[in-house]
């Protein structure tokens, strides 16, 4: 009987048991929903009394402060700073810089198609957009503009004036105008007008079968765009045997953009991108949605270290699915994702709510924000991921390239004329000498010494690191202590440096040389024609012709094994 007793009150009984299971789970819960709504009740402490602090701050410095305060950039000073400790993409968007805003996201904006860049304190035109305002009105790359509706440029940086050059389409701006090559000023009057950036500046055909299309941005029509271009060099040319993608220099845009391209190569649903965030909203897969163009025809995607986020999940959704070749430099690394936010009194706030993940699973976020200061990952800390075919591919640092091409160095005296706008100014001074050149990738440039001399009349200098390395060496104990033998020494090496940097230009004559041709053609033929020139040239080019030329490369490249 006990036992029976005991037995039956021991909680081994299974209705028993269940009703423990259940009441830890109502505790477990209970605890849970305090806990959180703990926290949320210490964070809403938190931020009503920072709010509370800001607020009175700010009057106290309002009232007191022994000068009239600038409300706009005081206000503004304080949010950037704010914004600052948190990572560089999540900024405010005043009012004066939502054309600018909408401009890199769209690759549209209105305006007289020109680029501007602070010369000196002067605004000296960069180039200018052919077809639009500022090309229909005379305008020429090297101009500077003095004045606009009267107001004096002096000393405005670009963005500011940036914002004079907006405006509804069909209005017109008036502009001072002075030519530096023969003296010369003069006013006019530029219409504005919505200009369109093409997102897909030059294709073409660069070998047998082998076509080529770049992709400057990921701006709406990204996609059909380039499968348009596509088109037509198919149509004109027949099929491919090959097509060379160029990504380099694309510092991305548009996600949804950046899932039409993916979709031109790989099939339908198929996954492109994955987001993370803190929020639930933020948590999203991306598939392709569409037929796909072209699964067949062997690619190659060029990239470089200024290509980053829509173009490195291009460049990375290609390797992970191993449709393509990436050739170049490891791109910029920015796996992050960046939603613009609308605020009161036409601002807005581009905020970065999540990270993107490619179909492999891996990152691409080069660096973590600490502080609003970036921490490099170490390579002992980066993931081990596997493509389609098994090969194995790292995440962090960016999209490395299959086949990876050294970025050339520039030599100080290239750097220096580069720095120094003797290249811009005497491809200027050239086009203002000769009416016309032959098209783009026929041009030459036979004036060598004409350029020479050119320089030998500007106030040019530079600086070889071994001169840095002289200096440092002086400056490290007091000429005095050194021997007469010593100073003798270096003396002969000051004479040696002297000698090697007045031949620099002779001997750096092939590359400057394309520096100048690529200049020049711009002044004639656009940014079009700039492209066109240098094209073949750049080793990257090169080694993608010839892997397309060589199947066998190709697949082994891609096989894993």
């Amino acid at each position: 009987m006990l036992r029976c007793q005991i037995t039956a009150d021991y909680p081994t009984n299974k209705n028993t048991k269940m009703k423990y299971k259940i009441t830890g789970i109502v505790l477990l819960v209970i605890s849970l929903l305090f806990y959180s709504f703990s926290e949320r009740v210490s964070n809403y402490f938190e931020l009503t009394k920072n709010l509370e602090i800001f607020t009175t701050v700010y009057k106290e410095v309002n009232a007191n402060y022994i000068t009239d305060l600038d409300h706009s950039s005081l206000m503004k000073a304080g949010i950037d700073a704010m914004l600052g400790t948190l990572d560089p993409y999540t900024v405010f968007v005043s009012e004066n810089q939502v054309e600018r805003s909408r401009y890199m996201a769209e690759g549209r904006y209105d305006g007289v198609g020109m680029e501007i860049k602070n010369v000196n304190e002067n605004i000296v035109v960069e180039f200018v957009y052919s077809g639009f305002g500022a090309h229909e009105a005379g305008i020429m790359a090297g101009d500077i503009i003095e004045k606009m509706e009267g107001r004096s440029l002096k000393g405005f940086d670009e963005e500011d004036v940036m914002i004079f050059m907006r405006g509804a389409s069909g209005t017109k701006l008036n502009m001072d105008v002075y030519r530096p090559h023969d003296n010369t000023s003069f006013n006019v009057d530029v219409e504005r007008q919505d200009v369109s950036v093409p997102n897909v500046p030059y294709s073409g055909m660069v070998a047998d079968g082998i076509a080529y299309v770049a992709l400057s941005t990921f701006t709406p029509m990204s996609g059909r765009n380039l499968a348009a271009a596509m088109d037509k060099l198919k149509n004109e040319h027949g099929d491919f045997k090959g097509i060379i993608l160029d990504l380099r220099n694309n510092g991305g845009g548009l996600l949804t953009e950046a899932i039409n391209v993916s979709n031109l190569f790989i099939p339908q649903g198929k996954l492109v991108v994955s987001t993370k965030g803190n929020l639930e909203q933020w948590n999203r897969s991306f598939n392709t949605n569409n037929q796909p163009y072209d699964l067949e025809t062997p690619l190659v995607v060029l990239i470089n270290e200024n290509s980053a986020s829509a173009s490195e999940i291009v460049s990375g959704v290609m390797q992970d699915y191993d449709r393509g070749v990436l050739i170049g430099q490891r791109t910029y690394g920015k796996g992050l994702v960046q939603n613009m936010r609308p605020l009161n009194y036409n601002t807005q706030m581009r905020i970065t709510t999540s990270e993107y993940f490619i179909p492999s699973g891996r990152g691409i976020q080069n660096v973590k924000y600490e502080d609003g200061q970036p921490v490099a990952i170490p390579d002992s800390l980066r993931g081990v991921f596997q493509t389609q075919n098994g090969r194995t591919v790292l995440d962090g640092g960016g999209v490395a390239p299959d086949l990876e091409i050294p970025k050339p160095e520039l030599p100080e005296v290239v750097q220096a004329l580069l720095d120094q706008n003797l290249i811009f100014n005497y491809a200027t001074d050239f086009r203002h000498r000769y009416d016309s050149i032959p098209e783009p990738g026929e041009f030459t440039f036979d004036k060598f010494g004409d350029f020479v001399s050119y320089v030998g009349k500007k106030d040019f200098h530079f600086t070889l690191e071994g001169e840095t390395l002289l200096e440092d060496f002086i400056a490290s104990a007091e000429s005095g202590l050194y021997s007469n033998d010593v100073q003798r020494e270096i003396s002969k090496i000051k004479d040696v440096l002297n000698r090697v940097k007045g031949n620099a230009l002779s001997k750096h004559e092939t590359m400057i040389v394309r520096l100048l041709e690529d200049e020049i053609v711009s002044r004639y033929y656009f940014q079009e024609g700039k492209t066109r020139q240098n094209l073949l040239r750049t080793d990257e080019m090169q080694r993608a012709i010839e892997l397309l030329n060589n199947r066998s490369e190709y697949d082994q490249i891609l096989s894993g094994k």
